[in-house]
């Protein structure tokens, strides 16, 4: 099933492209065909987290990544109903609804044999407890071993020398799974593409401190997740730089939407239909800038590739202490001059959720209209579109009270 959708949605994405070409349909365009690359029986594949995992690192193998979460989980875009026919696959045997329904959607489209099969399963300490446990579930069920890439609390040369010993043991791994031999020339190759992409995910970010907004705010959110996919591929600095020429041409033309509140959204945005969109145009509401949606690692040393690899890592701002998210939250709502700040809560997801109230402390010293926003990513028993209108208007009457 997985397979045939990506494979329709893969085409449609393309005529649409042909029709009018934008930078966000290019980059979906790229998600579905890396979730097909995986259904080649001719490719290792090795299933990984896109948003928390080095994947400069695996690009230079050839191998096919597949990340199961981002994968499974835009069924509910289109039908939220038959996802939640798969979820209840996996609630029938055991795994709870307070389990986030990610996970519970990944397991039921696995155990329904819609899942490409795995070679090796990577996953990261941060971010996401779940997704450690699902792909340790998972690849028991595939005989294939599971690692979690263990990323400490601070920065330090002991810290990213830990980190960067693991990723050489991941390179080992993938070695043995795959029976290629690792290029490190290659790697300083990935790493160098990866740095170009960077500089003009930078030229993106600025922009976006531009008002009106010029781009449409759920795609560069969007793209802060899956976006590390292309990490170290060529394609990815196109996409960027695309994404600066629509925005300068919105810019120069004049037809950026009317705005009248500029909002940062903080941890993810849902993948099944919502009421959000449509409550933000009617009141002139713009997402402008998410927490990950900004380079905050920094130029990486190509000489170093391992070590620069585990600095990456570490330099996440969900990772370490809470003020290291903080400082960047900060940052964000100083650098773009915004009006209020939403959280998007869902309880599965201890990582992001955890610190909502501190982040709320923060924002009514300075003032700053800041919503936490309860709902679900995938599971339509868990939202109301009637308590998810109440609650935005409420809050956009709260920043129209402080203009």
């Amino acid at each position: 099933m997985l397979k045939k959708y990506y494979t329709e949605m893969k085409s449609g994405l393309e005529t649409a492209y042909q029709q009018k070409p934008r930078a966000s349909i290019q980059m979906t365009i790229q998600l579905a065909s890396i979730f097909l690359e995986a259904y080649r029986a001719d490719k290792n594949v090795i299933w990984t987290s896109f948003y928390s995992f080095p994947m400069e690192l695996l690009a230079a193998f050839d191998v096919a990544p597949f990340d199961f979460e981002i994968a499974a989980n835009l069924l509910p875009t289109f039908n939220a109903d038959v996802a939640v026919e798969i979820m209840n696959k996996a609630e029938e045997v055991g795994y709870s609804t307070d389990i986030c329904s990610y996970h519970r959607l990944a397991v039921g489209c696995d155990m329904l044999d819609y899942m490409p099969r795995a070679d090796l399963l990577l996953s990261s300490s941060y971010f996401c407890d779940g997704k450690s446990k699902t792909n340790k579930i998972l690849a028991d069920r595939y005989g294939r071993e599971a690692i979690s890439l263990d990323i400490p609390n601070k920065i330090s040369r002991e810290s990213v020398d830990y980190v960067a010993d693991q990723l050489r043991r991941i390179v080992g791994k993938i070695e043995e799974v795959t029976g290629q031999k690792f290029n490190l020339e290659r790697l300083r190759e990935c790493i160098h593409v990866s740095n170009r992409a960077r500089r003009a995910y930078g030229q993106l970010a600025d922009l976006q401190k531009v008002s009106p907004y010029p781009y449409i705010g759920v795609p560069v959110i969007n793209m802060s997740i899956f976006g590390n996919m292309l990490a170290g591929r060529e394609i990815q600095e196109q996409i960027y730089l695309d994404m600066v020429e629509e925005s300068r041409k919105k810019i120069m033309e004049g037809k950026p939407a009317p705005e009248k509140y500029r909002v940062l959204w903080l941890a993810w945005f849902p993948v099944q239909p919502t009421v959000i969109n449509q409550i933000f145009r009617k009141n002139g509401v713009t997402i402008v800038m998410g927490e990950l949606a900004r380079n905050y690692w920094g130029q990486m040393d190509e000489s170093l590739p391992f070590e620069s690899l585990a600095l990456w890592s570490l330099r996440n701002p969900y990772v370490g202490a809470i003020e290291q998210r903080l400082k960047g939250i900060n940052e964000i709502i100083d650098e773009y001059n915004l009006d209020g700040v939403v959280h998007f809560s869902t309880d599965a997801c201890r990582h992001s959720c955890a610190a909502q109230k501190l982040i709320g402390d923060v924002m009514k010293e300075r003032d700053i209209p800041y919503l936490v926003l309860d709902g679900d990513m995938s599971d339509k028993r868990k939202y109301s579109p009637e308590r998810t209108e109440m609650l935005l208007e409420n809050f956009i009457g709260i920043m129209a009270g402080r203009k």
